[in-house]
């Protein structure tokens, strides 16, 4: 009788099933490990503050660490606006990412791991009847949380995919990557209500125009969208 692949389960079907069962927590234990290998050259690099370390800040940011930059530090939630430098700006927001990052745990990342080409798999993520969000993401969180902070993670983390198709983050470290993808998704923690100097950033996302979104609707965009 030949030894055909007639009824076995597609490589690529394999592959989600052992992430989701066996290397979830590997996985993002690599992750939490080199997101602090991160976290702390950018420490480093904003303490250095030599030529390279301010070209690469112009390159990115588009302005020099100089600039003034004005900034809401609520008082019991009252709008409070200061003014810091670019560069103060930096380091305040790298030391809240650090900060959060040494309280996260591996019961911090949750899997939500869904794999739309095989829709009933078992080791799918269950979404509820009443979830309104998107299935297939690679992280968010509820930007409102003021600690025990949890991070949502979903099948575009995993980086099975290439070239957009849409499992994006296919690396660990770099552009579009999941320490880059973990930092933007804690920096949408709030300052803490009782001392804004503690908690996250606070930052939203915005539109190819400018526009910062409200509430939930990235949700309803495509990935196309959400990249631009």
């Amino acid at each position: 009788m030949s030894d055909t692949t007639k009824g076995k389960p597609k490589k690529n079907t394999n592959i989600i099933n052992q992430c989701k069962i066996n290397d979830f927590n590997a996985m993002m234990k690599e992750a939490s490990e080199a997101m602090d290998r991160v976290l702390m050259q950018r420490k480093k690099d904003l303490e250095t503050w030599g030529e390279k370390e301010q070209s690469e800040f112009y390159e990115i940011f588009g302005s020099e660490g100089k600039r003034i930059i004005h900034v809401n530090l609520p008082v019991k939630g009252v709008k409070n606006i200061v003014e810091m430098t670019a560069l103060d700006v930096m380091n305040d927001c790298v030391r809240r990412l650090i900060e959060i990052k040494a309280t996260l745990t591996p019961e911090s990342y949750l899997n939500k791991i869904y794999d739309p080409d095989t829709p009933n798999a078992l080791t799918n993520y269950k979404f509820p009847d009443d979830y309104k969000g998107p299935k297939t993401f690679a992280a968010f969180v509820n930007s409102e949380q003021q600690k025990d902070y949890m991070i949502n993670i979903g099948i575009n983390f995993t980086g099975r995919k290439k070239n957009l198709g849409i499992r994006t983050c296919e690396n660990v470290m770099g552009v579009g990557s999941r320490v880059a993808t973990l930092c933007h998704e804690i920096s949408h923690f709030e300052k803490k209500y009782s001392d804004s100097n503690l908690g996250g950033i606070g930052t939203g996302d915005y539109d190819d125009k400018g526009r910062r979104l409200e509430k939930g609707e990235q949700d309803r965009w495509s990935y196309e969208q959400h990249v631009e």
